[in-house]
């Protein structure tokens, strides 16, 4: 089993990791690479399921992308500061305010799209 997981991960990576088009991993850094493999959960990822499933679990945070400023995409401005008192936050897997290069800034900006709508979603419930 162990020597089966790193080929298959790896295989999953390649294949998986992708906001429509084919990543190849052999012409990025491996500093690329450790940020683009943090992000490979994004292929599979669905806002409004996760929204949905974690609503009723009765958890109405928002998704906030881990920058040096306050970002909660997909909320307006001017709730953002009462959002946080009355929803709270966490923080989206993987994101950073850090690029590594081109194909980790693609995955950067699906991940916040991600955020933005899996938001539009929890807030109308959590306000």
């Amino acid at each position: 089993m162990k020597k089966i997981f790193p080929p298959l991960f790896l295989l999953l990576l390649l294949t998986a990791c992708q906001t429509g088009e084919q990543i190849d991993m052999s012409q990025v850094t491996p500093e690329e690479k450790n940020a683009v493999e943090s992000l490979i959960w994004l292929k599979q990822a669905d806002a409004t399921y996760d929204a949905k499933q974690n609503l009723d679990r009765g958890d109405k945070r928002l998704l906030a992308m881990a920058t040096r400023g306050s970002n909660i995409p997909g909320i307006a401005p001017e709730l953002i500061s009462k959002a946080k008192i009355v929803c709270g936050v966490r923080y989206l897997p993987g994101s950073t305010d850090m690029v590594m290069g081109e194909t980790h800034l693609k995955l950067l900006q699906a991940a916040e799209a991600y955020a933005a709508d899996y938001n539009r979603i929890v807030i109308d419930q959590c306000m």
